[in-house]
């Protein structure tokens, strides 16, 4: 695998996907302080391992591990005590695997958590996983397509997870990851007190979050003119969010092209006169 760096604002390096046209980071806002900032402080990981002593996180497309790595870094820095449970899935293995080879500055000492994972691996229900299992760490990380993960995992771990850092490549690239059947599952992995951070401010992305049954509120402004996305079912989803109508990414069985999902959307679009209404999605 040829991978191609990038140097992010804040002097951490990501890579950039040949295959969707985009690095795995904001460059703009900086690859580690965006994985603090805009996933782990939205999501109260400070406070809510101050409170209860333990978190679940599912990290939705692990990617390089940064989310996971910050979250880990937020966690112990808050309660060098806490227990903490990690599911992630990842297609490629090949970047999990190249993100060692780069440093991580201040993270460098999570690396180890990487090298446990790539060590101990297993085969569960057709995936791969990478494990890692000591007291107070557990993580363990699903190797294929994230939708088949969801199909066939998603009913263990129903609401099991305080945060869900949903974080694909964008709706225009990879639109399969941001549909309402997506949501939908991971609203049963989500606790009720739970929160979904995701760095998308789509209008399509936020009505299907709300179909799904999430409350919708802005996140933080970093990198970017528009807020990031932050959701819960405890939230009552903000007004101006809740005011613009929007026809969601759709994939009923899970298993549509990429192309097929977003020509269903723009049909759908075209046969409301671009009003789009809650009903014409059933």
């Amino acid at each position: 695998m040829t991978v191609r760096i990038v140097k992010t604002e804040d002097g951490s390096l990501t890579f950039f996907s040949e295959k969707f046209k985009e690095p795995y980071h904001s460059v703009t806002a900086g690859a580690f302080r965006e994985a603090v900032e805009k996933f782990c402080v939205p999501a109260k990981v400070s406070e809510k391992v101050k409170d209860r002593g333990r978190f679940n996180l599912f990290d939705f497309c692990f990617g390089l591990s940064y989310n996971t790595v910050a979250f880990l870094d937020t966690v112990f820095r808050e309660n060098p005590e806490a227990r903490v449970r990690i599911v992630g899935v990842e297609r490629d293995i090949r970047v999990i695997e190249n993100s060692l080879k780069i440093p991580w500055h201040r993270f460098e000492k999570w690396k180890w958590v990487l090298r446990e994972i790539l060590k101990n691996r297993k085969v569960e229900g057709g995936f791969l996983t990478l494990n890692c299992f000591i007291p107070q760490v557990s993580v363990k990380v699903f190797v294929g397509e994230a939708r088949d993960f969801l199909k066939r995992f998603a009913q263990r771990y129903i609401e099991f997870a305080d945060a869900i850092f949903h974080d694909p490549f964008s709706p225009k690239v990879n639109p399969e990851l941001w549909t309402y059947e997506v949501f939908l599952l991971e609203r049963k992995i989500c606790k009720e007190d739970g929160i979904l951070v995701t760095y998308s401010t789509s209008s399509a992305v936020r009505r299907a979050l709300m179909m799904a049954g999430f409350g919708v509120r802005n996140g933080v402004v970093l990198g970017r003119k528009t807020p990031s996305t932050v959701a819960s079912p405890l939230f009552e989803t903000e007004e101006k969010i809740k005011r613009k109508k929007a026809v969601p990414y759709r994939d009923p069985d899970l298993r549509d092209s990429p192309d097929l999902i977003k020509n269903r959307k723009k049909g759908c679009e075209y046969l409301i006169g671009k009003q789009a209404v809650f009903e014409c999605l059933f």
